[in-house]
């Protein structure tokens, strides 16, 4: 039997590349920035087992050891918080600088 396909990249494009860059730190990825040849700077992260002007359009969800705390650190850099979490749903939804949906969810 093969091995089930894995999801091994993402991409997000993005507007603003720093604004970015500090959302993304606020929700605790460590990030590494990365230029190959001439190519532009970007940063790159490492998820569990996962190694265009126009917004991407994409949906992410991030387990994080502390959604509030999370919460607060979105604040302070400008995020937007599109749902907070609740007694009933654990899970908050922020936006980053690019206006691409991304679900909290506590590890």
């Amino acid at each position: 039997m093969s091995p089930a396909p894995a999801l091994t990249l993402v991409v997000v494009r993005c507007r603003d590349l720093e604004q970015s860059r500090r959302f993304y730190q606020a929700i605790g990825l460590i990030l590494t920035a990365e230029q190959h040849g001439t190519g532009p700077l970007h940063y790159s992260s490492q998820l569990g087992a996962t190694a265009s002007d126009a917004p991407s359009n994409v949906r992410l969800g991030v387990c994080v050891t502390d959604v509030r705390a999370t919460l607060e650190s979105i604040h302070a850099v400008g995020g937007r918080v599109e749902r907070e979490p609740t007694a009933q749903v654990k899970t908050a939804v922020v936006r980053d600088p690019d206006n691409n949906p991304v679900e909290l969810s506590p590890a």
